[in-house]
Formats: C-alpha cells, sequence, structure tokens
C-alpha cells in the first residue's frame, strides 16, 4: 500500500476511521458524469462513502466500452442517473466492516452487474436477463477518482490482480469474459472454423479467445489496419470485404464444406446474408452487437429448419466467465496492449469517447493522473 499516498488523502479529508457504520472520505474527487445526450463533463463530487461490507477503490485506470458510447450517444433516461464506465482496475484504499476477501493495498479487477443466481433467467443460462444483473453497479462509475464498490460486487465480479497482470491487461477482464461467453454459447470446438465479423477491439479479443479454444477464426472487416493488427495478433486469416460483394469475398477463404459458426461484431444485413451463403448445415451464428435498424432483414426460415441452423445472441458475462478472463490474461495467451491505440487522463474524456466512437481508436483507456498519449 502506498502510504503516503494514504497520508494526502487524510491531510486532504480528515482522517479515516475503519470499522465503523460507515467511512467517509468527504469530498474532493474528479468523476465524469453524463449531463445530456452526448454531453459528458468533468465534475467534482463527494468521495462516496462506504458502509459495512464495501470497499472503496481508488481507479488506476479504466476503459471505454461501446456500451458507454451507447449511454452518451443514445437516448438519455430522464431523472437517472447514468453511470459510465465499468472496465475498471484499481487499489483498494478502504474496507467495510465484515469485508474478509480484500484488504487496503490490494490490486483489483471489478465489473459491475452481479446475476441473483436464482431466478428463471439465472436458472437457464441467461445471467445477463436477470433483473438484479440489470439493477447492479458501481458507484459512480469507474470514470472516477474514487469509486465504492458494493458488497453484491465484491463477493462475484472482484478478483485481485495477480502481479504479473499489469493494470492495462486487467481492464479487459469484463470485455474478455464477454467474449468468452460468447464462444462458450456457439459451442465452439478444437478445429472449428469461425468467422468473426469486425475486427474492432471485441472482434480482435472474440477472434483470440477462439484461437484460445483451438478453432480458427476468420477476421472480417472493411478497413485493412485494424485486420492488420488482427495478423499481428496471431489471426491467419483475414477479409477485407470493402468493394466486395460479401458472400463471393467469405467463399474465397472457407472451406468447401462451409464454415461452423460465426460471430457477429458488427452487424448488418448483407454480412448476416453472406456468412448464412457459407454455414454449414447443423452452424451456429451469434450475434454480439446491437444493429439497430441496420440488422432488419428477411431471413429464410425453411433453410433454418432444413439445415438445422441456429441464430442466437451473447449479452455481457457472468462471474463464471469474468475468472475464465482472468486465467486467460494470466496465461498469456490473449494480447491486449496492442489493443490500446489512446490513453487519455480523465480531462479529455470527451476527446476519447469522439475518437473511439469514430473509429479511430481501438480501445480508449482513461487513467487519473495526467499523463496521456495518443
Amino acid at each position: 500500500m502506498d502510504e503516503a499516498g494514504d497520508a494526502t488523502i487524510e491531510e486532504a479529508q480528515g482522517r479515516i476511521e475503519v470499522g465503523k457504520a460507515k467511512i467517509s472520505l468527504g469530498y474532493g474527487m474528479r468523476a465524469v458524469q453524463l449531463v445530456g445526450p452526448g454531453i459528458v463533463e468533468l465534475v467534482d463530487l463527494p468521495i462516496p462513502s462506504i458502509e459495512p461490507g464495501e470497499l472503496l477503490l481508488e481507479m488506476r485506470a479504466c476503459g471505454l466500452c461501446g456500451s458507454d458510447l451507447g449511454k452518451i450517444f443514445g437516448e438519455m433516461p430522464l431523472g437517472r442517473s447514468v453511470p459510465l464506465g465499468h472496465e475498471l482496475v484499481g487499489v483498494v484504499k478502504a474496507v467495510g466492516e465484515g469485508v474478509q476477501r480484500f484488504t487496503p493495498g490490494d490490486r483489483l479487477a471489478v465489473a459491475h452487474h452481479v446475476p441473483c443466481g436464482l431466478c428463471r433467467y439465472c436458472r437457464h443460462g441467461s445471467e445477463s436477463m436477470c433483473p438484479q444483473f440489470k439493477a447492479t453497479n458501481i458507484d459512480p462509475g469507474g470514470f472516477a477518482e474514487f469509486v465504492r464498490i458494493p458488497a453484491l460486487q465484491i463477493e462475484q465480479t472482484a478478483f485481485a490482480l495477480p502481479e504479473k497482470l499489469s493494470d492495462e491487461a486487467g481492464i479487459f477482464m469484463e470485455p474478455l469474459a464477454c467474449a468468452v461467453r460468447a464462444v462458450k454459447r456457439s459451442n465452439i470446438q478444437v478445429g472449428d472454423q469461425i468467422v468473426v465479423v469486425g475486427a474492432g477491439c471485441m472482434g480482435l479479443l472474440v477472434a483470440q479467445t477462439i484461437a484460445a479454444f483451438g478453432a480458427k477464426p476468420i477476421c472480417v472487416d472493411l478497413r485493412e489496419e485494424r485486420l492488420e493488427l488482427a495478423r499481428t495478433l496471431g489471426v491467419e486469416v483475414t477479409l477485407n470485404v470493402a468493394g466486395w460483394d460479401p458472400l463471393t469475398a467469405l467463399r474465397s477463404v472457407t472451406e468447401k464444406e462451409g464454415i461452423d459458426g460465426a460471430i457477429l461484431t458488427a452487424v448488418n444485413a448483407p454480412m448476416l446474408e453472406a456468412v448464412l451463403g457459407v454455414l454449414r448445415a447443423g452452424g451456429k451464428i451469434n450475434i454480439f452487437a446491437d444493429a439497430g435498424d441496420a440488422g432488419r432483414m428477411a431471413i429464410d426460415l425453411s433453410a433454418f429448419y432444413r439445415q438445422e441452423l441456429s441464430l442466437m445472441a451473447t449479452y455481457s458475462a457472468t462471474p463464471v466467465e469474468l475468472g475464465e478472463a482472468i486465467q486467460l490474461l494470466t496465461s498469456g495467451q490473449i494480447q491486449t496492449v496492442p489493443l490500446i491505440s489512446h490513453r487519455f487522463d480523465l480531462s479529455r474524456f470527451d476527446e476519447g469517447a469522439r475518437l473511439q466512437r469514430g473509429g479511430q481508436a481501438t480501445k480508449v483507456l482513461f487513467l487519473p493522473s495526467v499523463v496521456s498519449t495518443s
């Protein structure tokens, strides 16, 4: 634990009283808040008070997710605070009474949503549809200098990072867990040939996870620089479909008997039709992104019946996959540092969000310090 850092907090904001009903560090932190559609501000907030069973985390790094961008640039719910940031790594600064898993100084990766494990959704393997899953979060979100971690998250979605795993690698726990769940739900087996549509950050995590499971990813994108990054990450087969008929392009790189499945991290009707055109009988297509209106299309259900095809979707991850993601990251099977294209201080949040939204950034990482790189 950084004793000098603790002394600074104590001098500025008063004594930390551990073991009392509440722990409060007063005022004095910066946090990014959504104040209107497409409008974020860096504001001064009170450092959150923690109650028994909770802990206070000092943010070390937090990645920007596509779902954050959806919240920022989508429709903002009236009268509701919208937490931003969930790809979080930090250091424990204070623990509430009864917390035994972690102590001050521990370095953690923490995810935001926690399923109940008991409802009909959880019992059927749809934990991300669980009402508790959708209602839980960290406070006030990962893009803050200090974050309150509730008891449910401490129990299920907080993981101590091994010493060999950097903060920058640790922020990928949650997005990698989403990729792991998608691969598992797709029932991908050793030797399978799987098309990954979209070679952005999530597509590249999915492709690497497919390879870690012993299958063969084919990365498809419109931008050559993304496919070049895929190749540096070990993806042997890539396909640039810019200017091509997508079906003809896919047929040029797939085996004669067809692909075993596909995971779509970018969704539109032409690519879905093309994937269906090279999918073997019994194959599975996993929708792994929100297509909006671009995903509306007519589908020949007779072909699904005759060929026993499956169309499914995967949304988010569970505590099981979070633990599996930590293991994959620690093993070195998944490369993450090449995915980080920009590192910004919280004061440059708006700039980073617009770069990633515009496709000019693969993954934007936000730090509490003033050190920024691009």
